[in-house]
């Protein structure tokens, strides 16, 4: 898909090293020698313009031929077709071509919703061959693919199609039916492109939760009377929450296209980015982790309590901060919810609290503690319960909202969200944690921080694959 050159371009937004900057001239341009081949480019994209070059592992992208462009030529695309059918030129010279269309003809444009200010337009274009959620696919592979084992069979012009990757139905809104009445319009051409973010980014949201919630967990302890003598709040705590940390950021550098370079989020960070925002949290909080493993080791108590708290509030952060990078990625409408930040917090009390009850069987971590790991459990994963409802009965505000919760809830990661999620994430701890709190042996509770951790990684994988689940181009 053509780059449309916003004025206000998420994926420059998002770039954590500037790789993709905006030029005096408004081409949104690309450097290949500083990207980290991060793909958050590619999610914050609502036109589906960027992809990864397969030789360099870096991102890519339509860049309007700016080296032709600086030397007075037209872009190739403009050159080459043969019967004019793309114009290029100044939009701010009222007088070119291109800015008499715009001024004085009906054209359109792709998602202007997301209010990114996109410079192209579309002459002559019907709304539903612009709207990849308007046409369906029959799963014949398309005219410019091999074709499905059953071509022959396939009948070009459905009167309606049920697609489950797609969420087309045959109560499919209005608006996939063209003026003919013959259905709604027909995939001809598709490449199907990988999800960019797969399983190591919903680990990484387990991981950096554990790390973050184990602290806040033991902070919850102190204000039930718990103590800093014990080896778990001295050292054992920032110990395991700074290996849950190291493990989160293996992850983050794991998933780099390029990750001979993610030191550059550090030397060439773009401030305005949340991936550099959340490296510097990360940054924070391990410093805070190291220093309080140093003193406790040292046996110097005086401070622990002080540096418990400001662990917990970056504890906060830490489990926060990527509900921001997320709110970045505007092509992916799940993932732009207000109430992200909140579910990302809740899910940290939750693996937090339920990792700590599984500490608990092997290390006396002290009675107040334990039932403070147990409190954060059952706490987290009530509020993440209440969230799910929401998502399921709240009337969402775009349709690609209701496509990607349609896939997460009743479509291809039903199965992931609903078992693995809410019942093994959301009620078996709550169940087990109360359970255990109203007296029983505290393997029970360590059971309920099992289904805790691995329920939020189901939730959030589905959660993840959902949001990118629904076509843009």
């Amino acid at each position: 898909m053509r780059c449309n050159h916003c004025e206000d371009a998420p994926c420059v937004t998002i770039c954590p090293t500037t790789a993709l900057h905006t030029r005096d001239d408004g081409i949104v341009d690309f450097d290949t020698d500083n990207c980290i081949g991060c793909k958050s480019c590619m999610q914050a994209c609502p036109y589906d313009a960027l992809y990864i070059d397969p030789q360099e592992n870096t991102a890519q992208k339509c860049n309007y031929c700016a080296h032709k462009v600086d030397v007075g030529l037209q872009p190739a695309c403009v050159v080459v077709c043969p019967e004019q059918a793309i114009i290029a030129g100044d939009l701010d010279d009222p007088e070119s071509k291109i800015a008499r269309m715009v001024a004085t003809e009906k054209l359109s444009q792709r998602a202007p919703e997301q209010g990114t200010n996109p410079k192209l337009w579309y002459k002559g274009v019907e709304s539903s061959n612009i709207d990849p959620l308007a046409a369906a696919d029959p799963g014949d592979g398309g005219i410019w693919r091999d074709p499905a084992a059953t071509w022959l069979n396939v009948d070009l012009t459905p009167p309606s199609v049920t697609v489950e990757s797609r969420s087309v139905t045959p109560s499919a809104p209005k608006s996939h039916v063209v003026a003919n009445g013959d259905g709604p319009p027909r995939i001809v051409y598709g490449k199907e492109k990988p999800m960019p973010w797969g399983w190591r980014v919903s680990s990484y949201f387990l991981t950096k939760g554990i790390a973050a919630g184990i602290t806040i967990a033991l902070a919850l302890s102190l204000l039930l009377g718990a103590d800093t003598s014990t080896g778990w709040a001295r050292w054992g705590t920032p110990l395991v929450a700074g290996l849950f940390l190291a493990l989160t950021g293996g992850l983050l550098v794991w998933d780099l296209k390029r990750p001979d370079r993610f030191y550059y989020l550090l030397t060439r960070g773009n401030p305005d980015s949340w991936l550099v925002k959340g490296a510097w949290i990360l940054s924070a909080y391990g410093a805070v982790l190291g220093i309080w493993f140093l003193l406790g080791v040292a046996g110097v108590e005086g401070p622990l309590e002080t540096l418990i708290w400001i662990g917990a509030v970056l504890g906060v952060g830490v489990a926060g901060y990527t509900a921001f990078l997320f709110a970045q990625a505007e092509g992916r409408d799940l993932w732009q919810s207000p109430t992200l930040l909140w579910h990302m917090v809740a899910g940290a009390f939750a693996a937090g609290g339920g990792f700590g009850l599984l500490v608990s069987l092997l290390v006396d971590v002290g009675d107040k503690t334990e039932r403070a790991f147990a409190w954060s459990m059952v706490g987290g994963a009530a509020v993440l319960g209440l969230f799910a409802l929401a998502e399921i009965f709240t009337k969402h505000p775009t349709r690609n909202i209701s496509e990607a919760v349609h896939h997460m809830t009743r479509g291809a990661f039903a199965r992931e969200w609903w078992l693995g999620g809410q019942l093994l994430g959301v009620i078996v701890p709550i169940v087990l944690g109360a359970i255990y709190l109203g007296g029983a042996d505290l393997w029970i509770g360590a059971l309920g921080g099992i289904g805790a951790c691995a329920g939020i990684w189901f939730a959030d994988d589905a959660f993840v694959k959902a949001g990118q689940s629904v076509p843009l181009a």
